[in-house]
């Protein structure tokens, strides 16, 4: 019984998969004749469907030494069969179907999946700018 629900909740998570992305690993290249170094793809960890989540319109806000920040939690989600990605592997947006303005966008892994029995893989990332 938990199995199917489980694999039911699996199918409804990867349907919210809006932004088809590439994770891996990149380098800054200098391709011949530019004086302008290019981040490349060199390795491989997922490219597929994936959801790029912000959080709801509340941010947490911290207080370090008299100085206010809003910390927002950015999360990538995978399907679940996914292999793992590691700390630190940039996620690039390479489309999405529900917002335009993700495409070309890349976030680093901030660490491990959320674990347990998940419908995703849900990772922490940042923005890279």
């Amino acid at each position: 019984m938990i199995g199917h629900a489980l694999e039911a909740g699996r199918r409804m998570a990867e349907t919210r998969m809006t932004e088809m992305v590439t994770v891996g690993r990149f380098e800054m290249v200098r391709p011949p004749g530019s004086l302008d170094a290019v981040r490349t793809l060199v390795e491989t960890f997922y490219e597929g469907p994936a959801r790029v989540k912000y959080p709801s319109a509340s941010a947490s806000v911290k207080n370090p030494a008299g100085q206010q920040i809003a910390e927002t939690n950015i999360v990538v989600s995978l399907p679940a069969v996914s292999a793992s990605v590691p700390t630190g592997a940039l996620v690039r947006v390479d489309a999405s179907a529900s917002d335009s303005a993700l495409a070309g966008r890349f976030f680093r892994v901030e660490g491990p999946a959320q674990a347990g029995q998940t419908t995703a893989h849900r990772y922490p990332v940042v923005e890279e700018s």
